[in-house]
């Protein structure tokens, strides 16, 4: 039936584009943070709009939606942003200087367990902690 009925023509199905990245799109993202310090850090967009539910200006409507998406896992607890993990518990967001600090010191624990990085980036989650580029900074520390 639907095949017989006449449309619009400003209903005519636009191609759909596909580009093909070298390296995954949030890979592209984070080494764009990376140089970054202090305010800028990687969350700092995410802490901007649950503060104050404004965009950095120069967000487009793309950007914006996925803000919104993302600020979803996060809260506010005092000054500190947390991401709420898949079991309920709330893990602090640090900085790269923190996250360095916070590798050495569970990796050259006491005990000094031999752990690959997996293992050491759950023990890191595990003490409470979270940042972007956890499992990779474990791996370069192993």
């Amino acid at each position: 039936m639907a095949s017989i009925m006449d449309r619009p023509k400003e209903d005519e199905a636009r191609p759909i584009l596909v580009e093909q990245k070298e390296k995954p799109a949030y890979c592209m993202s984070i080494e764009g943070d990376e140089g970054m310090n202090g305010e800028g850090e990687w969350y700092s967009y995410i802490l901007q709009y649950l503060k104050d539910g404004t965009y950095p200006k120069s967000a487009n409507k793309n950007d914006q939606l996925t803000f919104k998406r993302l600020s979803i896992n996060y809260i506010i607890y005092g000054e500190r942003l947390y991401r709420i993990s898949y079991d309920g518990i709330h893990l602090l967001c640090v900085i790269a200087k923190e996250a360095q600090q916070i590798i050495e010191e569970v990796h050259e624990s006491s005990y000094r367990p031999h752990m690959n990085a997996h293992m050491l980036s759950r023990k890191v989650t595990g003490q409470g902690y979270y940042w972007t580029t956890m499992e990779a900074n474990c791996k370069v520390h192993v």
